[in-house]
């Protein structure tokens, strides 16, 4: 398991956490001896929230002086006296988290998992916190690279998942190398005797994890001919356990990108142990997750994907590519611009190639617009859907997949759409 800062004995700690979350880390400091404090010149230790960017200048005058910054997602996790099974990636985190959350719950294990975190993240947040986590509970984490920097991990998790790692969040860190460098967190402290799933198919991110200390488990497209999980035709996949024994399973009826998360996270549950053939039967009735290439019903005439928390042009065009085919009607926009001018040109002559009609919404309106010619302008992303879904036929598309943050109540007025 994790093991982080458990005993604060007497240490004056500034909590700078938003909301709820910060309160519950007021109690959670108290409850283990520390002291909270308001004081940023004399905090020995400063709790952080998960957006925290690594080289913010307050986190940085912080280090400089010698405190300590922390998060709450360590403190959850170093409290777990079971097994821990922690997930990162650039994308693909929350499915995977939830995925192998479907599959233990199956076969009766008992987890426990975040579904308070914002955006349907499974992020340790304060509904995980204060609460003992028991030796016969699986904890399952969603750790971003922003919780990962900020983290101090002396032993690593159980289990370790690393779904895919591409040039991303430019603006959380202060060079693409410091992305990696946290994404790296999670495996760095395993020992020989934990596992660590990663995506054979992919040797971008495997170049980029270096050196694996942990046994390795594999998932992705095509048998790898290791222990692991792996897509083999259409919804069918193979897996195979640490002793070679092998079990043809389907997978649910999802896109591909989906259907990946399932893979990593049937991978997770056999290097949990769990036996090869429960996993392959609890494969079944996995569904895709709101705001992540959800297909969520039909708005008037038009079917509508809600894949709103794709904000990075990465994202968007991992959508794109999943339904181009369908030729979709786009939904772009959003309230800000963290990335790379480059990026964001690159995915605007993307569309423009493919000759897709674009419906855009809130600031970020006028940036899709100085890259492509769209149809309409719309000040919310409910405006602009009801416009784009006014320009397909009986049984098209429209693709609600922004390209830039967004806010989580507009993300969750377009899940709502699929009713509760």
């Amino acid at each position: 398991m994790i093991r982080g800062i458990t005993e604060l004995d007497g240490a004056h700690v500034l909590v700078r956490v938003r909301g709820d979350d910060g309160d519950v880390v007021r109690r959670v400091v108290t409850a283990a001896g520390g002291m909270p404090s308001q004081d940023a010149s004399a905090a020995d230790i400063v709790v952080v929230d998960e957006w925290t960017a690594e080289h913010d200048p307050f986190v940085l005058a912080q280090v400089n002086r010698g405190a300590r910054v922390t998060n709450l997602a360590e403190q959850i996790l170093a409290s777990a006296s079971g097994p821990v099974v922690a997930i990162t990636g650039t994308a693909g985190k929350t499915s995977t988290c939830r995925a192998l959350e479907h599959v233990l719950r199956a076969i009766g294990r008992p987890v426990a998992i975040s579904h308070s975190a914002r955006s349907g993240n499974a992020w340790p947040d304060a509904s995980l916190a204060g609460a003992p986590i028991g030796a016969d509970t699986v904890l399952i984490a969603e750790l971003t690279s922003t919780h990962l920097c900020h983290m101090h991990i002396p032993r690593g998790p159980d289990v370790a998942v690393v779904t895919l790692i591409r040039p991303d969040h430019a603006d959380l860190h202060p060079s693409y190398e410091a992305y990696v460098a946290a994404k790296r967190r999670i495996t760095s402290a395993q020992t020989p005797g934990d596992s660590v799933v990663v995506p054979l198919d992919d040797p971008d991110t495997i170049s980029a994890l270096g050196p694996l200390i942990a046994r390795q488990w594999g998932f992705g497209d095509g048998d790898a001919h290791v222990r692991g999980a792996f897509g083999v035709g259409p919804d069918q996949a193979l897996l195979r356990d640490a002793d070679g024994t092998e079990v043809r399973a389907t997978l649910p009826p999802l896109t591909r990108v989906a259907q990946r998360a399932v893979l990593a996270a049937a991978a997770a549950a056999l290097a949990l142990g769990t036996p090869v053939h429960e996993v392959a039967a609890a494969l079944v009735g996995i569904t895709a997750r709101p705001h992540r290439q959800h297909l969520v019903g039909q708005y008037r005439d038009a079917y509508v994907v809600d894949d709103t928390m794709a904000a990075t042009p990465r994202k968007f065009l991992a959508a794109l590519a999943a339904f181009a085919d369908r030729r979709p009607v786009l939904v772009l926009g959003g309230d800000s611009n963290p990335h790379p001018p480059a990026e964001v040109t690159a995915a605007l002559s993307r569309v423009r190639d493919l000759g897709l009609d674009v419906v855009t919404f809130g600031p970020m309106a006028d940036v899709v617009a100085s890259g492509l010619e769209v149809v309409a302008t719309a000040p919310t992303v409910m405006g602009a859907l009801g416009t784009a879904a006014t320009l397909v036929g009986p049984e098209g598309l429209v693709l609600v997949s922004p390209m830039f943050p967004m806010d989580s109540r507009e993300r969750d007025r377009v899940a709502a759409l699929g009713g509760p």
